[in-house]
């Protein structure tokens, strides 16, 4: 009898694993829903859109945009963390859940295990910008300026204390950070000149140095961003390690079947190598690019131990969790 039940047993799960492999291999049936843990309205949300609706031509099904923002993104992420993993939830994801890992508030999951990578999508770098009175037009003046004087120059932020700080440290410089709870107050007071430079992803600063309302100091990309701002320089010119971003990728919930992941990886290799949506996204100051998921892991791997370097150094921006 134990020997019927045992043969039933494996019959059974053969057989749900046969239609789950099926099911998979006529992905998608349905429509797709893509959590972005993010406000609609921002430049994430617009880059996240134009995304979908690529990915709904692609997958030949409808892309329902579920913005899910909170907690420093972990209410979206972890929405997508504990989702089904059949490939109907995915996350329109970024570093998020990794900054938060070591400088909180710490996620439910392991960034690294709790989500599977599927593919990059973009990388959107960040900006100093500046009050046109400030005495320095470019980071190897604003460096030697802010050296000379220190803590007498102020940089706002939407809460972007982590990236601030880095840029502090590799820098070698003593700025006075002033966080602010929305990145269009932290511009107009730099506009305003209530502080004298803005820190914030180039898209969000971009029309307001393109108006001559703030002049450019520098961006955290690796090279020049020709397209819009090629008179700027980056922090490696003068010789800053300073390149980071914030990226955007899909990601999905662990245990998704092989053919869905690859469907999908298929489908976002096209969208970012598509003219049009490469042209959209170096418009406003991205850069679409696409990676193995394996290329996606390294990446986190490698941000989340400049992050725990930087805990390290500076313990004051790790969030205290409360006991329970």
């Amino acid at each position: 009898m134990d020997a019927l039940r045992l043969a039933r047993a494996v019959l059974v799960a053969a057989c749900a694993g046969a239609a789950a492999f099926a099911g998979a291999q006529d992905y998608p049936r349905e429509p797709v829903r893509l959590i972005v843990p993010y406000p609609p309205g921002g430049s994430t949300d617009v880059i996240a859109r134009l995304y979908a609706e690529g990915l709904g031509k692609e997958l030949g099904q409808p892309i329902v945009v579920d913005n899910r923002p909170g907690a420093s993104t972990n209410i979206g992420s972890e929405a997508v963390a504990r989702a089904k993993p059949d490939g109907y939830t995915v996350l329109f994801g970024g570093g998020g859940p990794t900054l938060n890992s070591v400088f909180g508030p710490k996620p439910s999951f392991d960034p690294m295990t709790g989500l599977d990578a599927v593919s990059m999508i973009a990388r959107v770098p960040f900006m100093v910008a500046a009050n046109p009175r400030v005495p320095f037009g470019n980071v190897r003046e604003m460096v030697s300026t802010v050296r000379a004087a220190p803590g007498k120059y102020s940089i706002s932020s939407a809460q972007l204390n982590v990236y601030v700080e880095l840029m502090k440290e590799r820098a070698g410089t003593d700025i006075l950070h002033v966080p602010y709870k929305g990145g269009a107050q932290a511009a107009t007071d730099a506009v305003a000149g209530q502080v004298d430079m803005v820190y914030a992803l180039v898209p969000v600063l971009l029309p307001q140095v393109q108006s001559g309302k703030l002049k450019a100091i520098g961006v955290s990309s690796a090279r020049r961003l020709t397209a819009v701002l090629p008179d700027v320089s980056t922090f490696a010119e003068a010789g800053v390690d300073y390149d980071i971003g914030t990226w955007y990728a899909l990601q999905v919930p662990p245990g998704t079947p092989a053919p869905v992941v690859e469907r999908l990886a298929r489908a976002t290799r096209a969208i970012v190598a598509q003219p049009a949506f490469v042209e959209r996204l170096t418009a406003i100051g991205a850069e679409a690019v696409a990676s193995t998921p394996a290329e996606m892991r390294r990446q986190m791997q490698q941000q989340q131990a400049v992050w725990t370097r930087l805990a390290k150094a500076v313990p004051s921006l790790v969030i205290a969790e409360p006991t329970r």
